[in-house]
C-alpha cells in the first residue's frame, strides 16, 4: 500500500510542479506588459519634458523681444539676436534629449520585458523538468516498495513496526550507473 501513495504522491508533485510553473510564466507575462507599459509612460513624460523646453524657449524669445523693443533697440539684430538664438539652441538640445530619452524609454521596455518572458518561459520549462523527474522518482520509488511476486504484502518489521535498518534500500549517489542524482 506504501508503494501506491508513493506513486501517488509523485504525481501531486508533478502537477505541482507544473502548476508553479504555470503561475510563474503567467506572472512574468504580467510583469512584462507592465515593463512595456512604464516604458511607454516614461516615454510620455520626456515628451513632455521636451515640449517643456520648446514653450520655456518661446516664451524667453518673447520677453527678449520686448525687453529689446522696450530699451528702443532692434529686436532681431546684434547680441538680442545672438541671446535669442542662444536660446534657441539651448532648447533644441534639450528637445532633443528629451526624445532620445523616450526612444531610450521604450526601448528599455520591451527590453525588460523580454527578460521577463524569457524568464517565465525558463520557469515553465524547469516546472517540466522537475515534473519529469517527480514521476521517474515515483516510478521509482513505486517499483522499489511495490510487493514482489509471491509475497504476503506486508513489510518486515522491528520491534516497534518498523522495517529494520538492514531491509532499508541504500543509496551511494558516486557510484549510479544513469549518471543521474537520486533525490
Amino acid at each position: 500500500m506504501a508503494h501506491i501513495a508513493f506513486a501517488a504522491f509523485a504525481g501531486l508533485q508533478a502537477i505541482s510542479s507544473i502548476q508553479q510553473g504555470r503561475f510563474t510564466k503567467a506572472k512574468s507575462e504580467i510583469d512584462a506588459q507592465f515593463a512595456v507599459l512604464k516604458g511607454r509612460q516614461n516615454a510620455l513624460n520626456y515628451g513632455k519634458q521636451a515640449l517643456g523646453a520648446l514653450e520655456t524657449q518661446r516664451k524667453m524669445q518673447g520677453t527678449i523681444i520686448a525687453s529689446g523693443a522696450a530699451g528702443g533697440v532692434d529686436p532681431f539684430s546684434g547680441s538680442v539676436m545672438t541671446v535669442d538664438q542662444y536660446n534657441a539652441f539651448k532648447a533644441g538640445e534639450e528637445y532633443n534629449l528629451g526624445l532620445e530619452n523616450a526612444d531610450m524609454a521604450i526601448a528599455g521596455g520591451l527590453a525588460q520585458s523580454q527578460a521577463l518572458r524569457a524568464a517565465g518561459d525558463w520557469a515553465m520549462k524547469q516546472a517540466y523538468v522537475n515534473a519529469a523527474a517527480s514521476v521517474a522518482m515515483g516510478v521509482y520509488g513505486y517499483n522499489e516498495l511495490a510487493p514482489g511476486p509471491g509475497s504476503n504484502l506486508t513489510a518486515p518489521t522491528g520491534p516497534q513496526g518498523l522495517a529494520p535498518a538492514s531491509s532499508l534500500p541504500t543509496y551511494n549517489i558516486m557510484s549510479n550507473p544513469t549518471g543521474f542524482a537520486i533525490v
